[in-house]
């Protein structure tokens, strides 16, 4: 499935803004079941997850391991990535399930079991795709998940340099079916503008690509980035709008963190542009935050009937918020922080198929005291119209 989840199915400022004008074998299709002759009548979709007036927030699952992404199976379920190299089950239920559904190698540091998309023909070759770091390197492998079991693992991208820093790894399926994947400057800021190098880049990958039989070349979408950890499709213009850490001090000066309207080809200037520094052939980001709030998972809300429905929601770590970001062309019109230091530090945001908004907490990182509890998934139902 792409980005947005399928239909909806049963489920059981702190920072200063500037707003800028920018320019294996095993893993074969599985045989689909024989059709059924019976006679079905549907009830028709239910209704969005709608709040009459504030949004409402509950947690739906504790105890996890540093959680980094969420994504949704058409049947309802969810997986869930931990850092620590666990894939996790949240049943349609919206319970955890206790044993994982895989175990995965991984490297240590701020890498480890990263991004996850679902297959857009999952429902016919039960394919998933993860992010991981290994000590080759970052790699987007592929999967195939029957029933709760994770069958076989080929690597389809590697390559990518990886380090205790800076590994991006989130990976989405866009409008267009191919598969999106950001990287980091691993630590080594010039590879952002190495063509050579796939380190710093925003990569695409076709069909052929990501379903055959071993690692390909990626097609470079864009480049200069230093650590883009979110991304998504804007609903109505299909824009591509990321989310990218700014300079934490040591490699520029601290904050700068930016959202970005990603073009084909373009090259977003780092490490020899950065903040509101504007250089012939480099493109300056559309929102610019002076302040850190260290920007990780994104989504727009694309589903109708809420006041955020057209928003971009940003999870945020050390601004411990999520920033409700409206865009008008180039310029942000609302930029809005929610939730402050109510929940620590926040990972990932997706909008389920439910309509309601799914957020994994990331306290158990090492950089702040977890909370009894931690981490979590967050459900929060958006205000109605």
């Amino acid at each position: 499935m792409t980005r947005r989840a399928g239909p909806a199915v049963a489920l059981g400022g702190a920072a200063a803004l500037t707003s800028l004008a920018g320019c294996g074998g095993g893993d074969q299709p599985a045989r689909t079941a024989a059709a059924s002759t019976s006679p079905s009548i549907s009830a028709g979709p239910p209704a969005l997850a709608r709040s009459p007036a504030a949004p409402t927030v509950t947690t739906v699952a504790r105890g996890l391991e540093v959680p980094w992404e969420i994504a949704f199976l058409p049947d309802g379920r969810a997986l869930i990535t931990e850092r620590t190299g666990r894939l996790r089950l949240l049943g349609r239920d919206r319970r955890l399930v206790a044993a994982p559904v895989a175990r995965i190698p991984v490297g240590g540091g701020d890498g480890g079991l990263l991004g996850l998309a679902v297959d857009p023909d999952f429902s016919r070759n039960r394919f998933v795709y993860m992010y991981r770091t290994t000590p080759r390197g970052n790699e987007v492998f592929r999967s195939r998940l029957v029933g709760s079991r994770l069958v076989g693992r080929v690597a389809v991208l590697g390559g990518i340099p990886s380090s205790p820093y800076h590994d991006g790894g989130r990976i989405h399926f866009g409008p267009d079916r191919r598969l999106y994947v950001s990287t980091g400057d691993s630590g080594n800021a010039p590879r952002a503008q190495d063509r050579g190098s796939l380190a710093g880049k925003f990569l695409r990958l076709g069909p052929p690509a990501y379903r055959g039989a071993g690692t390909v070349k990626p097609e470079i979408f864009s480049l200069g980035h230093r650590n883009p950890q979110g991304f998504d499709w804007e609903p109505g213009t299909g824009r591509l709008v990321a989310s990218e850490h700014g300079p934490s001090g040591d490699d520029g000066p601290p904050g700068l963190d930016e959202i970005n309207i990603l073009r084909r080809g373009a090259n977003y200037g780092w490490p020899a542009a950065f903040g509101n520094r504007r250089w012939p052939g480099f493109t300056p980001p559309t929102v610019l935050y002076a302040k850190a709030i260290a920007p990780a998972g994104s989504t727009f809300v694309a589903r109708p009937g809420s006041r955020w429905s057209g928003d971009l929601l940003v999870a945020s770590l050390r601004g411990q918020q999520i920033r409700r970001v409206r865009l008008r062309g180039v310029r942000a019109v609302i930029d809005q922080p929610l939730f402050a230091g109510r929940y620590g530090r926040l990972r990932a945001v997706t909008e389920g198929p439910d309509g309601a908004l799914y957020v994994l907490t990331s306290n158990r990182d090492g950089r702040i005291t977890p909370r009894a509890g931690d981490d979590r998934v967050l459900r929060i139902v958006p205000p109605g119209r």
